[in-house]
Formats: structure tokens, C-alpha cells, sequence
């Protein structure tokens, strides 16, 4: 996870906007996950984040894809010592 954000720091904010998201959605029971638009970032970019292994396809339909990350805690985890070293 340091790795992928030392190498594409732009995620930076997707990473804590989809953390955001989940911890939103934490207690509502028919929370699905987060989409590219709550990331604001591109589909084809959020789609880096499945391939790297740090979100998975919760669900898809016709009309939309919903995301989960794999490790909610690490990634805040991360982001949170990253900001810290700043």
C-alpha cells in the first residue's frame, strides 16, 4: 500500500474519500460500497486500485459498479502515518 501511494500519489485523496464512504456506510444494512464518482476519479483508474489489489467489486449492475477496499483499516492506517511524516 506505501509502495502503490509512492508511486501514484494522486490516489491519495480516492483512497480517503473511498475510506470515507465506508465508514459513512457502516451503519446503514443496505450499503453497497462506493462508485468511481464518490472518488472522484476516473473508472479506468479506479479500476488500478482492483488490479493492485487494494479494492474489490462489491457489486455490479447494468448501471453501476460498487467498490469495497480490501483492508479499510490498513488504508487509513497508511494514509494516516503519511500525513503524520509530512
Amino acid at each position: 500500500m506505501e509502495q502503490f501511494l509512492a508511486r501514484f500519489p494522486d490516489y491519495r485523496k480516492a483512497l480517503w474519500l473511498a475510506a470515507r464512504s465506508e465508514e459513512e456506510g457502516l451503519g446503514n444494512p443496505s450499503y453497497q460500497g462506493w462508485q468511481w464518482s464518490d472518488v472522484e476519479m476516473h473508472p479506468t483508474r479506479v479500476l488500478k486500485l482492483v488490479i493492485e489489489g487494494i479494492a474489490k467489486i462489491g457489486m455490479r449492475t447494468r448501471r453501476a459498479t460498487y467498490y469495497l477496499l480490501k483492508e479499510p483499516d490498513l488504508v487509513k492506517t497508511v494514509l494516516k502515518s503519511s500525513v503524520l511524516k509530512k
